[in-house]
């Protein structure tokens, strides 16, 4: 498929999402609340072998939650990345974003949707992952297709910075599995290579580390001797994390936490 829509596109998933689909030579544009707000993404910089398209990629300004400019961003293509969430507000949004989406789509020829999703939404009784998981099955009956995947190094990256703040870094007893975002986008440009409907493979990191470990090599990179204390919180939403049900057994090839801290500071140590 060589017309892509990818939503989101300013985001931490859809700037790197953009970049390679761009690079591969697709007609591929984004769709933003703010495309002026638009800038490159963090994560290492794409081999510069291969042809650009003349064009680079242009970002429509939309709403996904009204509906506002869809039609528009939705002319002429062939397929969607629905990677736009109301993450700050826990997905407060986002099941009407989709259904906005899924209902334009299907006005606009019915273009084939790619939704990313989570590792374990339907595991973990988290109220941002039930959303997901009730958006998964909107797209399901769309006929479109769903990728899971564990948690983004930017994510992992965020709750160590915000850790950070109190005198000790309280972490979480629970184990992680960070993934680069460009290996996600790399395995959402294969499956539009091969468009199928329903759930994909998941997608997990390349390895499973300690969260108190995470923080304290994140800390360690930043010049910081703050203590990390492991919390654990009572409830089923905890206990699922602690059982793992975020994880998955398939892990990618791709950029470790280690290669990811080293790019953000370099000097860091990386993995042999």
């Amino acid at each position: 498929m060589n017309r892509i829509l990818v939503t989101g596109s300013t985001g931490t998933l859809g700037r790197p999402v953009i970049a390679l689909l761009h690079r591969l030579g697709a007609d591929v544009r984004g769709l933003s609340r703010h495309p002026s707000h638009s800038s490159p993404a963090d994560s290492p910089a794409l081999p510069a072998d291969g042809p650009l398209p003349a064009a680079g990629p242009r970002t429509f300004r939309g709403d996904l939650a009204t509906g506002e400019g869809l039609e528009q961003a939705l002319a002429g293509m062939e397929a969607v990345v629905h990677c736009a969430s109301d993450t700050r507000r826990m997905g407060r949004t986002d099941l009407q974003a989709t259904r906005n989406l899924l209902d334009a789509a299907g006005r606009a020829g019915h273009p084939y949707i790619l939704f990313i999703s989570i590792v374990g939404v339907d595991r973990i009784p988290y109220p941002y992952y039930r959303v997901k998981l009730r958006a998964e099955a909107l797209i399901e009956a769309y006929g479109g297709g769903i990728l899971r995947a564990t948690q983004f190094h930017d994510f992992v990256l965020g709750g160590a910075r915000l850790a950070a703040r109190l005198p000790i870094a309280l972490a979480p007893d629970v184990d992680v599995q960070p993934i680069s975002t460009t290996t996600v986008a790399a395995r959402i440009a294969d499956l539009l290579d091969d468009p199928r409907p329903g759930r994909a493979p998941d997608l997990g990191g390349p390895e499973v580390l300690h969260t108190p470990d995470v923080f304290r090599s994140y800390l360690t990179a930043a010049g910081s001797h703050r203590p990390v204390l492991p919390i654990r919180l009572p409830g089923a939403t905890f206990g699922a994390f602690r059982r793992g049900a975020h994880l998955t057994p398939h892990r990618s090839p791709g950029p470790h936490w280690s290669d990811f801290l080293q790019n953000h500071f370099p000097g860091t140590p990386t993995t042999p």
